[in-house]
């Protein structure tokens, strides 16, 4: 009975050295400083972090990613000939596509525009579209977005003697095509909201 109980315990012995230990008793031997050597967190750096931690998990923000606002201050460009001002905006950064709800930042924008305005000369609001899309649409697009501009204005001085105007894409200041070839950036160019004054 010894001889067989001894046999048994070798048997074992054999199976637990071939098998190799237990999933669970490998688990069981990993320790957490182990884990921390490795760089991976714990529950316990989750459970109560000091302040060090959080200063240390804060990261600056990439760079490359862009300001919600990016461009609202290149809105506009302004050109003098003789008494005559034109204040050209660009309606690709005052409203969204076929759109012509002006949003919070190209209020501001344009408000701040309004001290430069003379208050003594009429003032034409124009609006104006590339050559897509029908030439009815265009022309009632135009006029929306000019009317958007030209509320701010009086919103911001009663005082100033506002006209809007809407001229669809009949007067492009570049071309929509070249080589029979739809141009992008001519047709940017087209896409605009002009503020006309003497003086």
């Amino acid at each position: 009975m010894k001889i067989a109980i001894a046999c048994s315990a070798a048997a074992l012995a054999v199976g637990v050295a071939i098998a190799g230990p237990a999933a669970s008793a490998v688990a069981n031997s990993v320790t957490s400083h182990d884990v921390a050597d490795r760089g991976t967190p714990t529950p316990e750096d989750f459970t109560d972090p000091d302040q060090s931690m959080i200063d240390e998990s804060i990261v600056d923000l990439d760079p490359g990613i862009d300001d919600l606002d990016k461009g609202i201050e290149d809105l506009e460009s302004t050109e003098v000939s003789g008494d005559s001002t034109v204040v050209t905006l660009d309606t690709d950064i005052l409203f969204d596509f076929d759109s012509a709800e002006l949003s919070d930042a190209a209020k501001k924008k344009i408000a701040d525009l309004v001290k430069d305005l003379p208050t003594d000369s009429e003032i034409t609001v124009g609006g104006h579209t590339d050559s897509k899309g029908e030439d009815d649409y265009n022309k009632k697009l135009s006029e929306d977005r000019a009317e958007a501009v030209a509320e701010v204005l009086t919103a911001e001085n009663k005082d100033l003697d506002v006209t809007a105007k809407g001229y669809g894409e009949s007067e492009p200041v570049a071309a929509n095509e070249k080589g029979g070839e739809d141009d992008p950036e001519g047709r940017a160019k087209n896409r605009r909201v002009e503020i006309r004054y003497n003086g």
